[in-house]
């Protein structure tokens, strides 16, 4: 009984200060995309620990709660379609892959792929007006260039995600599990 409940206070805890860093990024809109990316790095201990189905629960939750909480839906779309799926999905890639070709193709696919659907959705399905304006200003060219920089963006997102758990494991997991 102790497992389960330390489980869902850690979930409880982790959750909220995921949907506390998505209403952060709400109030700075400078953090539209760093909030979304600090709240779904959260997930990468409950994946470790708990497995990857507790991880999309978890991600579900704040997924649901940040649509209902946080008025900028472009910062609630990065969480639910890039970085909160990516990283309850890269622990098992990371796991089950070897070859790092392979790997990073997958994680690219993977990432712009989320990315594509993220913005469809906000441009087309549930139109945002000021985003949808924003990118009617944008050129071809201007676009790719935001595309690139945001796979740029994305390897340093891995690795600090990398980093994050391998700092988590070192040095915080001792003070929660004895």
């Amino acid at each position: 009984m102790k497992k389960q409940t330390m489980k869902i206070a850690l979930c409880g805890v982790l959750g909220a200060l995921a949907v506390t860093l998505l209403l952060m990024g709400f109030m700075f809109p400078f953090a539209t995309y760093a909030c979304p990316a600090l709240a779904a790095s959260l997930l990468m201990v409950i994946v470790y620990e708990y497995g990857v189905k507790t991880g999309l629960t978890l991600y579900a939750a704040v997924s649901i709660l940040g649509l209902m909480m946080v008025p900028d839906q472009e910062l609630v779309f990065m969480y639910i379609f890039v970085f909160g799926l990516y990283t309850v999905v890269k622990l098992p890639i990371d796991r089950k892959i070897k070859n790092k070709a392979v790997k990073l193709i997958i994680k690219l696919v993977f990432i712009n792929l989320s990315l594509v659907i993220a913005y469809s959705v906000l441009l087309f399905i549930f139109p945002v007006a000021a985003l949808v304006n924003e990118f009617a200003g944008y050129t071809k060219g201007f676009v790719i260039l935001l595309f690139a920089l945001f796979n740029l963006v994305f390897f340093m997102y891995d690795k600090a995600v990398q980093s994050v758990l391998i700092i988590y494991i070192r040095k915080f997991r001792k003070m929660f599990f004895r």
